[in-house]
């Protein structure tokens, strides 16, 4: 089939990312769009020097640091990208993806991660990261916001198929959209881990320093706790973080996936508060033979097997976390069933289902080939 893949922002390598990276191994043919396109962070994984089509935002200078600011711009930009010489559209969408504008007579399938959640549920979180939370600029930033959501769920009717990342992703689908979805969990990479047969005396976490990632939550617990706490991830929160860790606590900043394998490897447990749609950090641990302690909402309840792979803590608080963390210590998880329950994320999995759903939306466009011999 002639398919375009539709991303929204190739800026860095993350979980989307990898997604995408994994789509594009089944379709390799596949034209890549995306609405803006930053080559040199991507330089070494799997998305190098694969050609990609941009839009008109990709012309705006140092966009690769101002793309996040310019939400208001995004949905004229994936309107006005050009898909029409193909017969199947798959967008991956978290904010405007689903929004491209197609043709009645092609197939446009959208892999969603969730409904904007900028303008939805981390409205607050957007306007504080960008500055946009005083009183005069704020109330201007609310209504565009207003507009998003109202563009969001028209847009939404635009795809002919809905795919979901997780029940969680689909619950807000439903909430935000009125519609129903598939779920099709992402692929995880699992075959990078090997647990360690003795595990370390520190906790780990692994994540972008974002301020919805709660990550300054995770470090008041754990300069209360007094215990050993390893944080790999960069982003704006980072200077803040410095300030508040006391010495027990490491900032490693961002690490190539060699060194996060190897302490995911040795960790004695793999700490989490955010709300994720899905989680890839957390299976990651997981196959490491990691047990997860995480905030049992979203993504985290679905990956993690409570109290036999990790332990789900009931508020998003450094009290909860704490509480949390002192009954792990009392536990004895085995991390042979944490990594086996990895295998449910497995690329080899994602492959399988995958493939088999988009040969089901496709098969009325695009029959199997005959496999008898046929003559003139």
């Amino acid at each position: 089939m002639n398919l375009a893949i539709i991303h929204e922002w190739l800026n860095v390598f993350g979980g989307s990312e990898r997604l995408l990276a994994e789509i594009l191994g089944i379709y390799p043919q596949a034209q890549l769009h995306a609405l803006i396109h930053n080559s040199e962070n991507l330089i070494g994984t799997p998305l190098e020097n694969r050609s990609v089509k941009t839009s008109f935002m990709q012309k705006i200078p140092q966009v690769e640091k101002l793309y996040r600011g310019l939400l208001p711009l995004m949905p004229l930009a994936i309107e006005s990208m050009n898909v029409r010489s193909h017969d199947v559209i798959l967008s991956i969408s978290h904010a405007v993806a689903h929004g491209i504008k197609t043709r009645k007579d092609q197939i446009h399938i959208s892999y969603v991660c969730t409904p904007m959640r900028y303008a939805w549920h981390l409205q607050d979180d957007y306007l504080h990261l960008h500055h946009l939370d005083k009183p005069l600029i704020g109330a201007a930033a609310r209504l565009t916001l207003s507009l998003l959501r109202r563009w969001d769920r028209e847009s939404a009717s635009r795809a002919d198929h809905l795919l979901a990342i997780s029940h969680w992703t689909a619950q807000k689908i439903q909430q935000a959209w009125g519609r129903e979805s598939q779920v099709i969990y992402p692929p995880v990479d699992i075959s990078r881990f090997d647990p360690a047969k003795e595990r370390g005396d520190f906790y780990l976490h692994v994540s972008r320093l974002v301020p919805y990632k709660m990550t300054a939550e995770i470090v008041r617990a754990f300069n209360e706790l007094n215990l050993p706490l390893i944080i790999i991830g960069d982003g704006p929160e980072m200077p803040h973080l410095q300030k508040l860790a006391k010495e027990n606590i490491k900032l490693l900043g961002h690490q190539p996936d060699e060194v996060v394998a190897d302490l995911m490897n040795r960790a004695m447990g793999f700490v989490y508060m955010a709300v994720e749609d899905f989680g890839i950090a957390m299976v990651e641990a997981q196959a490491a033979g990691c047990p997860v302690i995480a905030y049992g909402m979203g993504g985290a309840a679905e990956i993690i097997q409570n109290g036999e792979t990790g332990l789900l803590f009931q508020e998003q608080s450094s009290r909860s976390l704490i509480e949390a963390v002192l009954q792990f210590q009392k536990m004895k998880l085995n991390s042979k069933t944490a990594s086996e329950n990895a295998a449910r994320f497995s690329s080899e999995r994602f492959r399988n289902e995958f493939t088999a759903y988009m040969d089901s939306v496709t098969a009325s466009r695009f029959p199997a080939p005959s496999t008898g011999q046929q003559t003139k």
